[in-house]
């Protein structure tokens, strides 16, 4: 379980540094985004926040004007209602 623990916070991390990369924009502690992501979405699979990241950071849930924690939870809370909605959940 750690190791995979510890799979799943790197490729996090690499996303969000892709997602820094997009935006041209800077977290203050990474680690930290990290964390609360694992803690916040502990029910979602992992390749669902993955690609949560991908399509904020490119834009799909409106125009990010400052890259933060909170930013990045509502891209991962909009992907998941909009998968909600395609299942009909």
């Amino acid at each position: 379980m750690l190791s995979n623990q510890m799979a799943c916070e790197d490729e996090i991390k690499k996303s969000l540094v892709i997602a820094m990369q997009r935006l041209d924009m800077q977290f203050l502690n990474i680690d930290y985004t990290v964390n609360d992501i694992l803690t916040e979405f502990d029910y979602m699979k992992f390749s669902d926040v993955i690609i949560a990241i991908r399509r904020g950071s490119l834009g799909a849930y409106g125009r990010s004007y400052k890259l933060s924690t909170q930013e990045v939870c509502y891209w991962i809370k909009e992907f998941n209602n909009s998968k909600k909605n395609r299942l009909g959940i």
